[in-house]
């Protein structure tokens, strides 16, 4: 069944299965077939038969949020059983008979677990008084989804879903260092994000999954789950370098950067040759490569050759492409995002959110995918990111050709690797790279020479490369996927350097004073609100173990958030960027610390900026230098000592985080 039907002896059809086959084949089957075995007897369904699909105009509501009882019995990896005898109760005798038949041939009642060993023998027993013997009929996708939307799954489609949850494995990822708290949030998100599906795509999701074959890993589970639901794949790439996840389930989301797999280079080919025309692709003399080069959440990149229009030059090339179901189900997902943000904003205190930046976490999401698909918007950004690093030897930015589309970005080719797979096993190389990349997306970000600095918002693995085969330039980095790009004024650069003096130093007062900068509408006036907002600051500035510069700015702005405050959109943004960054500075180089490091750089332009600095030793107050500091700054720096924390002790080595850890403290020479 479904191809996954053990090979059992004729003599004893009923040989137990292991565990982990039960857990990862067997019992997804079940959420697919559910709804399938009353209509087995009409036998196979050709493609040509298959309805169009049909909306559910009425349905249970799943009751959310979960109460805390739920989770006594159902914990992470925790059987479905339970909730499978359930579904069955639903159900009459005939039905039931059909699906039993299912549920044996999957083997799923064949595992011998003491947890649920009664409910193991109830559905043994009432197969076996039903006659049932294993079937081995076997049934394809298309005739399984088919079936599927013929049937009316509204009176249990509740059960269905908790089922379909508890048995994905998702459940499994959760750290056991996370508590108690994120099990709930995750449960409940994924319930109401599976509810709010239309239904085609939760029968598509339901026998996507069923139809994995034996020894599946849970990463691949945990892939398929998010196959084609673009949203929750940019929520597995943000928690993709997450050191508390499990190295299996860390590279299963490291693999939604460029691994996935939803469309055949035929159809990719097709929608491009329609979305730009053909006479324009034969003026360009285009030759598609034969498979697709890469594929993330929103986009896929197929290569090519071209000879623009009045050259001969035959030049590589990559067309990325927005792909046409994104452009149908991202809708969907935005409305879902919302829904999820109002739903966890109304039930803030039930699931503990405290701090906690959840609902701006959503809101996030759903700005980046919403960029990623203004196709136009982002050539734009190129063109300019091309132009502003034209004379950089540290940086390269694809040209855009001129055939571009509202879907479809013709650019240039760039030959490279993940930024963390540069110089694979060279530890030297590699910490080189990893001082490169700070370079590159911090320090000539926040020190720029012009007034206006831009940066690559979204500076994830995928989207930073590690440029190949130029041995004269051999740490060369190329900056792709410009969906989001920050604009950084000087004056908001200044204000960043001040926030990370004021957590350098501990210094409350410098923190209140520059908090505005961090706000849309500044600092607000009333004593009330100015009272939280310095309560917050008190916390920030209290010793915490492992906590950089970076880490405790964002901190920071979550506080200002979770107050109801609108903060700047840049420097939110940079301070988001520079999380990401420092999960690829501990992949690259685990002993860099990025605040060490920037230090040493702004020491290095703090020198060089002496003879003028002397010059103009009565503007104390000035900051008119590239480092952005004054000499007032300095002296604080200098002779500032922030009070030393009497504990913890030093935290072991494997417990430091991305290295962000170290203080930001001047030791400019006069």
């Amino acid at each position: 069944m479904f191809s996954l039907l053990s090979k059992r002896s004729e003599e004893n059809p009923w040989r137990p299965l292991s565990i982990t086959r039960a857990r990862r084949a067997g019992s997804l089957v079940i959420c697919a077939v559910l709804f399938l075995t009353p209509f087995l007897v009409l036998g196979p369904i050709s493609r040509a038969e298959i309805p169009q699909p049909t909306r559910q105009t009425s349905r249970k509501e799943i009751p959310l949020p979960t109460p805390r009882s739920h989770y006594e019995q159902y914990k992470p990896g925790a059987s479905g059983l339970p909730l499978l005898m359930a579904l069955l109760k639903e159900f009459n005798p005939e039905i039931q008979k059909v699906l039993l038949d299912f549920a044996k041939a999957s083997g799923l009642q064949d595992v011998s677990m003491a947890d649920v060993e009664a409910e193991l023998k109830k559905l043994q027993s009432l197969a076996e008084g039903a006659g049932i013997k294993p079937s081995t009929a076997p049934i394809s996708k298309e005739q399984a989804v088919a079936l599927l939307k013929k049937v009316d799954f509204t009176p249990v489609r509740p059960l269905l879903l908790e089922f379909f949850v508890h048995q994905s494995q998702v459940l499994n990822m959760i750290p056991a260092s996370w508590g108690g708290i994120v099990g709930p949030i995750l449960h409940d998100s994924l319930l109401y994000f599976l509810d709010h599906l239309s239904d085609d795509r939760l029968v598509d999701k339901l026998v996507g999954l069923a139809l994995l074959p034996p020894g599946t890993g849970r990463g691949e589970y945990l892939k398929e789950f998010v196959s084609k639901i673009p949203s929750l794949q940019k929520l597995g790439q943000i928690m993709a370098r997450n050191p508390d996840l499990a190295p299996d389930y860390r590279k299963a989301l490291q693999d939604l950067e460029q691994g996935i797999h939803t469309m055949t280079r035929d159809e990719l080919v097709e929608f491009i040759t329609k979305d730009i025309g053909k006479p324009a692709l034969d003026n360009y003399q285009v030759q598609f490569a034969d498979k697709i080069l890469a594929e993330a959440s929103v986009g896929a990149v197929i290569r090519a050759k071209c000879t623009p229009p009045g050259t001969t030059k035959q030049r590589e090339a990559i067309c990325k492409v927005v792909k046409p179901y994104v452009l149908v189900y991202l809708p969907e997902d935005l409305a879902i995002i919302d829904g999820l943000a109002t739903f966890f904003t109304v039930n803030h205190d039930f699931f503990q959110l405290g701090t906690m930046p959840l609902v701006d976490m959503f809101r996030e999401i759903r700005r980046s995918l919403t960029s990623e698909i203004n196709v136009r918007d982002e050539q734009k950004n190129f063109i300019r990111a091309r132009e502003y690093y034209k004379n950089s030897k540290k940086v390269l930015v694809p040209e855009v050709f001129p055939i571009s589309t509202d879907h479809v970005s013709f650019m240039e080719f760039v030959q490279g690797e993940k930024i963390t797979s540069a110089f694979p096993g060279d530890t030297k190389q590699r910490a080189i790279m990893a001082k490169r990349l700070t370079d590159v997306l911090t320090t000539d970000v926040i020190f720029a020479s012009k007034d206006v600095a831009i940066f690559h918002g979204d500076p994830h693995p995928g989207n930073v490369y590690h440029l190949t085969g130029d041995p004269k330039n051999p740490y060369k980095i190329a900056l792709l996927d410009w969906g989001l790009m920050g604009t950084f004024p000087r004056e908001e650069r200044v204000a960043l350097m001040q926030l990370m003096i004021g957590v350098q130093l501990r210094d409350a007062k410098r923190l209140h004073k520059y908090a505005g900068a961090l706000l849309d509408k500044g600092m607000p006036t009333e004593p009330e609100k100015v009272q939280k907002i310095d309560a917050l600051i008190a916390e920030i500035v209290k010793p915490k173990e492992g906590r950089g510069n970076f880490v405790a700015l964002q901190e920071l702005l979550f506080g200002l958030i979770e107050q109801g405050y609108a903060t700047k959109f840049t420097l939110n943004l940079f301070i988001k960027s520079q999380i990401t960054i420092a999960g690829e500075l501990v992949e690259l180089d685990p002993t860099l610390k990025q605040d060490e490091y920037i230090t040493q750089q702004v020491t290095a332009m703090v020198k060089k900026e002496l003879p003028k600095r002397l010059l103009l030793l009565p503007a104390w107050n000035y900051r008119g230098y590239r480092s952005l500091l004054s000499n007032a700054d300095i002296m604080s720096m200098t002779r500032g000592k922030p009070k030393k924390p009497k504990e913890p002790k030093e935290a072991p080595a494997k417990t430091v985080p991305a290295k962000t850890v170290s203080t930001l403290r001047i030791q400019a020479q006069y």
